[in-house]
């Protein structure tokens, strides 16, 4: 519940969501490639039995499933190693391909199964290897085959005619998916780009907690989810004491190093439960504690309060003041949500800082 309410959290989740569908895409897609091609491997040994083992192996089809089987089981147990097992198979790939074509034009054996596999696999190197290194892979690809035909040397016009269909129609299907590979990683880059500014709008520059409009968009949102839910929230309102003498005496760089380091004790104490901390203007600060009622927002407080002052901050010893309000019910508002605790604060300033009310 708690952090269902903060929306930076949530930008990151996504953020990584994405890159986590992306990997498993990848797997399966390996998964489902590599054992399709083994079941086709095992279907045509049925139909057309293939000789002993070690003959077999000659056969390069029967090889290349055995390295696909490999490859499998590969990217199970190294998922984030799913880019370098797929280069390993491929150069498998090329050689069981240079190896295959001399057979099949010796034997005057239909290309129809090798154009199917390697259009499969055009596509499949593009979602693992990106553009780039997809494009890459794939002129090899083409390269290989050419090479291979050139070196088998004289061929009949209707050999020809079947292996010029198939370059050209890999050509086209690697240019496709060039273009939609493109596409697709222009998009996610937009993406990212569109995350890190809607951050960096969200957050503080000096302190990179939330600014003080995001902590009051979550603190409407905070206080819209107990009103419907009928569910305690608390905030905190906390001012670094005597902060003008600390600007004066040391000046604005260190005044700035003991803003961060209050922000960074305070997000510390407080995201690990999910509370959102945000900096609302100067040296004061509003820390969110949605699901969380008064008593154990005292204890949090008082808890930050410690944090703050038992150890230097910027190498100087800095306290601060905190006040503490908490939902009264469905006719309660921000403002006067926030106000409280407001007074709260200023109620500790008066009785002496360094102190929770």
């Amino acid at each position: 519940m708690l952090h269902a309410l903060n929306s930076c959290e949530v930008m990151v989740s996504r953020e990584s969501t994405l890159q986590q569908r992306l990997l498993k895409s990848q797997q399966y897609v390996v998964y489902a490639a590599s054992l399709t091609y083994v079941v086709f491997v095992l279907l045509g040994a049925l139909v057309n039995p293939p000789a002993s083992f070690p003959e077999a192996f000659q056969t390069p089809k029967y090889g290349f499933a055995l390295l696909t089987g490999l490859t499998c089981l590969a990217v199970y147990l190294w998922p984030l190693w799913i880019r370098t097992v797929y280069l390993v198979a491929y150069v498998g790939c090329l050689l069981s391909l240079a190896l295959e074509i001399p057979r099949l034009l010796s034997a005057d054996l239909s290309v129809m199964q090798l154009f199917l596999w390697q259009s499969a696999n055009v596509m499949i190197s593009f979602l693992l290897l990106g553009s780039r290194w997809g494009l890459g892979a794939n002129v090899l690809t083409l390269l290989t085959i050419l090479v291979s035909l050139m070196l088998r040397g004289p061929f009949t016009g209707a050999q020809l005619a079947d292996w010029l269909t198939v370059c050209l129609t890999l050509a086209i299907t690697a240019y496709v998916s060039y273009l939609i590979m493109t596409f697709i990683e222009g998009n996610l880059l937009t993406h990212e780009e569109d995350q890190g500014k809607l951050r960096a709008a969200r957050q503080d520059a000096l302190t990179t907690v939330y600014g003080r409009g995001a902590i009051e968009e979550e603190l409407e949102r905070a206080m819209g989810y107990s009103q419907k839910n009928n569910t305690p929230m608390s905030v905190i309102v906390t001012d670094i004491d005597h902060f003008k003498s600390v600007n004066d005496q040391y000046g604005h760089a260190t005044g700035d190093d003991v803003l961060r380091a209050v922000a960074k004790r305070l997000r510390r104490a407080v995201g690990g439960g999910g509370g959102m901390v945000g900096r609302w203007g100067g040296e004061e600060f509003i820390v969110l504690l949605p699901g969380l009622a008064k008593p154990d927002a005292l204890v949090v407080a008082e808890r930050l309060r410690r944090e703050i002052c038992d150890q230097p901050l910027a190498d100087l010893n800095i306290t601060a003041s905190f006040g503490v309000a908490s939902y009264r019910g469905v006719k309660d508002t921000t403002d006067q949500l926030f106000g409280r605790a407001d007074q709260a604060m200023y109620d500790a300033k008066n009785a002496g800082r360094n102190a929770v009310r």
